[in-house]
């Protein structure tokens, strides 16, 4: 039995049809793909929805928790600025008392950990007038403070957890720290000039 031969065009719709199902094949394994990763998105959306609600879904124990995520980055902020060797570290402080990350018992500790460097900053700096040392000093905490409390805000507002109390405590916990900055700055080198001339 002869086989006829097999023409230009046959040969050209027979490719054209191949090409056509490999098409609708990569067609159909990419909306596969997108629907996978659209699952997958939505999944670990939901995912991070139930992990804030279970950290900062409502109560006290949500606010401590913003709480210690703010007082965790303001302190790797200034121990990166000035060094880990006096860091204070969230493992030292798990499982404290109930006002542990109040306002000012949070501010107290950061406060207390950034200035605890400026015996080794002056030493660093032997040559500098106290005054310099001082306001130097002040200057690179602060810095640090400033950009591991909007890097804490930034963390909580992505977890769209940065709004009534837990953004006023933080808030707060900022100003009590600029407060005591200012009254470290009065006692090693007495009131400013402009509250000296009032």
């Amino acid at each position: 039995m002869a086989v006829s031969p097999i023409t230009g065009s046959q040969a050209a719709h027979t490719a054209r049809v191949d090409s056509q199902q490999v098409q609708n094949k990569d067609k159909a394994e990419q909306k596969e793909s997108a629907e996978f990763t659209s699952s997958r998105t939505e999944l670990k959306a939901q995912s991070n929805r139930n992990i804030v609600e279970a950290m900062f879904g409502g109560g006290q124990q949500g606010g401590d928790k913003a709480m210690n995520v703010l007082y965790s980055e303001i302190m790797d902020t200034i121990n990166a600025a000035l060094g880990e060797e006096h860091a204070i570290t969230p493992d030292k402080v798990a499982s404290q008392s109930a006002d542990y990350w109040s306002p000012e018992n949070t501010a107290g500790r950061i406060a207390e950990g950034a200035l605890g460097f400026f015996e080794t900053f002056q030493k660093q700096n032997p040559n500098m007038p106290e005054e310099e040392q001082v306001d130097e000093f002040l200057s690179v905490i602060s810095k640090a403070i400033d950009k591991g409390y909007g890097e804490a805000a930034k963390i909580l507002e992505g977890l769209q957890v940065f709004d009534g109390s837990i953004k006023d405590n933080a808030q707060a916990t900022r100003s009590i720290i600029t407060d005591k900055l200012e009254a470290f700055r009065e006692a090693k080198l007495g009131p400013s000039q402009q509250e000296g001339g009032e």
